[in-house]
């Protein structure tokens, strides 16, 4: 067992019975051996995300909000405050979504023109050497290709271009003051990319992820965790009826569904034991 996190999709009104509301939402996915093994997932929940930073940030002139969520009760009954601008849910409309891209694109195009600002100034940076081809189907190939693999990855990156433009763009990540962008955001410079690229082009992949919200529980009860998605109106896929609603690869457009909700959809950020 180990711990997930999933944003749960509720109608504005449920604001007023939160916890029961949530509870309703994820109760086809506990696990309780009923139905089939794809629907037993979770034996326990929290509503978590604004004191740790893992939830959702707010936008300006929210912080007040009676709707805004905050992290539910730990063990001993007591509640940690969430940390400043971060709350654990809220209206969809009191969260950032398209103003941490834009900001994340800003910083994408600075890390473009580093890259070639740069580029006149040392040799070309050769791309990553292509190496056997997976999968491995013994140990021994696995041993030899994975060597394979991190000898190109030491060669990529010990070039001076590369060397130059990552510790660019560590200056510009240090230098960023604004929303939090994420950990995965322009990891490793995404010094693969930068140089194939336009542009914008480059903006355009390097943030159309964000922000990173890749579990989601919709509102008409999809549940996109790890595995495929399952419907908790059904007793298994193969029982089930229904069109996901998302198109593959599905974590690519779970931020994107939230971000389309009506403005008053609750937003609820919980971590599940699983």
């Amino acid at each position: 067992m180990a711990g997930m996190r999933i944003v749960v999709c509720l109608p504005g009104e449920a604001r007023s019975r939160l916890d029961e509301a949530v509870a309703e939402a994820m109760s086809p996915f506990e696990i309780d051996y009923s139905r089939g093994e794809e629907l037993d997932i979770w034996d326990g929940w929290s509503i978590r995300g604004g004191a740790d930073g893992g939830g959702f940030q707010l936008l300006p002139g929210y912080e007040e909000d009676p709707r805004v969520v905050h992290d539910g009760p730990r063990g001993d009954g007591t509640r940690e405050p969430s940390l400043p601008g971060w709350c654990a849910g809220g209206p969809r409309e009191a969260l950032a979504f398209a103003e941490i891209r834009a900001e994340a694109a800003g910083l994408a195009r600075a890390a473009w023109d580093l890259w070639h600002g740069l580029a006149p100034h040392h040799p070309p940076a050769e791309p990553h050497r292509e190496v056997s081809d997976r999968p491995w189907s013994t140990p021994d190939e696995f041993r030899a290709g994975r060597l394979a693999e991190q000898e190109a990855e030491a060669a990529f990156d010990a070039q001076p271009l590369v060397v130059a433009y990552r510790e660019g763009v560590a200056a510009l990540l240090a230098a960023h003051r604004g929303y939090a962008l994420g950990g995965g955001f322009l990891y490793n410079g995404a010094a693969g990319a930068v140089g194939r690229t336009g542009r914008e082009e480059f903006a355009a992949e390097e943030t159309a992820w964000m922000p990173g919200h890749s579990h989601v529980l919709t509102l008409d009860g999809w549940w996109y965790g790890e595995d495929e998605p399952v419907h908790g109106a059904c007793d298994g896929p193969g029982d089930c009826p229904h069109t996901p609603p998302l198109p593959e690869p599905y974590r690519s457009f779970t931020s994107g569904y939230l971000e389309a909700l009506p403005g008053d959809t609750l937003l609820v950020h919980v971590r599940c034991h699983v």
